[in-house]
Order: structure tokens, then sequence, then C-alpha cells
């Protein structure tokens, strides 16, 4: 079997990309031959790391896996127009760059978001002659109209009039949430072309120690509440300052954020207004540190604005935070991450606008009243018994042999 993958963004960028590079090296294993259409890397920070510099085109091969990337406007997350080109010039050079592929392919399977990966997943697919498969990661535009990232318009209405075509056009759908997939059935795709695949985590994270991290950034007596990933506005990180803020009085408690974004500056302008000395920004890491990092804190924290499609969203890095071992506390009361951690051994919640609520389960867990170690060896045993990126590869490879 062949299989061609375009997706705009693959290692070595950082965040979930990880999920589909690593099935794929997984299909590998089963001899199945894979091909990924990508860009030129340069997500999140906008800076094209030094080997793909000056590049149009860049072939390799990475585990099994052969990478074909194209030019795109490199932007940071903190850049969202110029990030909006990047999709744009990712349509237009990997359509270039597929002529310079010859072979023939079984299955194109595209990744979403952005909302070009399908189009370009479609138009290869009728070349190509090949099965059409959509994952869908994250549903756009309706998630960027929900978050305020984008307003309603004339725009968005067409761009959900091409995407949700697309769905309907495509031979499978494969949704990383049970919310991605009520979805489909809600917008007329027939359940029988649907299925869920979850990211699951990588043993890396599972495994995992501190790798003496506490004691490289002095934090060796501190309790950690630690945040990763995009500092963006999806998030309501500044109730997370709030509740820092409240805790100042405490000075064994620090708060330590990973990770770059749109709202970075403003959180640090918090802390700085405030005048914090409990927060530290240590900014992007290295992915392969990002597990010592999680495994290092005391107490872990995620939260998403409390709008409709957050209940149908489920952070990828929660399967990274359960698999840790550590308590995390989430800001929000519904939705598929709530119930995962129940299902786990129980939920930590408060409102994403109350630092008060924040405040008050950050100390219930550092004097003991909440047994966060039990916590998170519940959440680490079913990490171990239901998530491991193994399983869901597994399942992943089960669906695509039998399209």
């Amino acid at each position: 079997m062949r299989i061609l993958i375009v997706t705009q963004h693959f290692p070595p960028e950082k965040g979930a990309v990880r999920r589909l590079f690593e099935f794929a090296r997984l299909f590998v294993k089963k001899g199945i031959d894979v091909t990924v259409m990508t860009a030129i890397p340069n997500y999140p920070d906008g800076i094209v790391p030094e080997e793909y510099r000056g590049k149009l085109f860049y072939k390799e091969v990475i585990d099994g896996v052969k990478v074909y990337r194209s030019w795109v406007l490199p932007a940071s997350n903190s850049q969202p127009k110029k990030r909006m080109m990047g999709f744009i010039t990712f349509l237009v050079t990997t359509i270039i760059n597929s002529f310079r592929i010859s072979n023939k392919f079984d299955i194109v399977l595209a990744s979403t978001p952005p909302v070009t990966s399908p189009v370009i997943g479609w138009i290869l697919s009728r070349f190509k002659r090949a099965k059409f498969v959509i994952e869908v990661r994250d549903l756009q535009p309706e998630s960027s109209e929900d978050f305020g990232n984008l307003n309603q318009s004339i725009f968005t209405r067409l761009v959900k009039w091409v995407v949700h075509s697309l769905y309907k056009k495509a031979d499978k759908i494969v949704a990383v949430t049970d919310g991605i997939g009520r979805f489909m059935a809600d917008i007329g795709i027939p359940a029988e072309k649907v299925d869920v695949v979850k990211s699951g985590v990588s043993n890396e994270f599972i495994a995992s120690n501190t790798n003496g991290i506490r004691k490289k950034f002095g934090w060796e007596e501190k309790f950690l509440v630690l945040y990763s990933g995009t500092l963006g506005w999806v998030r309501p990180l500044e109730t997370v300052i709030e509740a820092a803020r409240n805790l100042a009085d405490q000075p064994k408690v620090h708060f330590v954020f990973i990770g770059e974004g749109q709202k970075r500056k403003a959180l640090e302008n918090m802390v700085r207004d405030y005048g914090l000395k409990n927060v530290s920004f240590v900014g992007g890491q290295p992915l392969e540190t990002i597990p010592y990092f999680l495994k290092s804190s005391d107490v872990l924290v995620d939260c998403l604005k409390e709008v409709s499609v957050a209940r149908l969203a489920f952070p990828s890095k929660m399967f990274e935070y359960m698999a840790s071992g550590r308590p995390i506390v989430f800001g929000s009361h519904y939705g598929e991450a709530i119930e995962e951690l129940k299902i786990a051994g129980g939920a930590l919640t408060y409102s994403s606008d109350s630092s008060e609520q924040l405040s008050d389960l950050i100390m219930q867990l550092k004097n003991g009243s909440i047994d966060g170690d039990k916590l998170g060896r519940d959440y680490h045993e079913h990490i171990k018994l239901n998530h491991r990126r193994e399983i869901w590869a597994e399942q992943y490879y089960s669906i695509i042999s039998n399209i």
C-alpha cells in the first residue's frame, strides 16, 4: 500500500504535529510506503532551521518516511495575517512540488487545519486516482469563529462551504475527538464514513523522569504550577497570572509557562505590572525536554475559553499531561478533556475566568487536602492502558487498510 500524507506542519516543528509523524513511522513498520508533503519548517516561531534555509523544495527521509518539503512564507504564532499567507503559499508550492513525485498512491490523506491541506489533498487524489481521506484535528473555520480569532463573514461562510463540501467528497473522515465525530453526523456525513483516532501519547512521556530540570532552573524548593503549550488566544491564561497574583504571599508556589504565542508579551506585561516574582516564562523548549518539564511539576494547568466549540475539543497536550503522572487542573467545566479526566480518576476544574477557584485548587493540592499524587498515578495508569500511541496507530492502520 502507498499513502501520500498532506500536512503543512511536520517535525522538526513542535507540538501536536508529532502525532502524524509517529503514526506514519509506525505505518512504515507495517510495510506501508509512506510519502509526506509538508512545508519547510518554521512553526511556531517563524524561524527556518539553518539546513532548510534558502530552499524552495527539499527532500529527506526520516525513519523510513519520505518527506517532500515546499517553501512557505515563514510566520510565527504572533503573526496571524502572515500565517494565513503561509497557508496560501503552501497550497501553491505543494501543488508545484507534487509534479516531482511520479509515484502512484492508493490513498491521499490530508490533515487539517489549515483548511488548505484538504484542498491540496483532494486535488492530488484526483491527479493520482487515489482514495481521499481527511484527518480533522480541529474544526475550521468554526473554531476560529467561536474562539474569536475570526469574525463571521462572507469569507468564513465560503471557507465553511468549501470544507464541508470536501468532507462530503472524502472516502473517509478520521476525527481526532469524539466530538468532531458527532459534528460530522450533525452536518450530514454518513456514520460509516467517520472513524475516531485519538492522538494518544508516545512512550517518552509515559516513561520520563525529571532529568534535573528543577536544579537547572533553580526550582528545587518550589511547588511548581506549570503550563506547557502555545500561549494563544483560545486559552484564557490571564486567569493563571491572576492566580499567581493571589498567591504572591506564598513564597514556595511558583508558576512556569513553557511555549511561545500571540499572548506571551501581554502575559509578561501583566507580570511586570503586578510586580510578580513567582512567575517564569522559559519560552519554547526542545521537544525532547518537554516530558522532563511535565514530570518536574507539582501541578499542571490547562484551560479553554468556555464556548460551544470547546465541547468538541480535546487538547492533545492532555494525553502528555496525564502520562506524566502529575495532577491536573483544567479551566472549563465541560468538554471531552473533563470527561477523560473523570474516567481516569477525577477532574479538578475551575471556571476559566475565576482566579480564586484556581488559587484554591492549587493550595488544596499543596497542603494535601486533595491527594494529587493519587490522581497523578491514576492518570498515568489510564494512559498506559488506553492511550499509548501504538494502540491508536493500530486502529488507524486497520481503518486505512480497509478503505
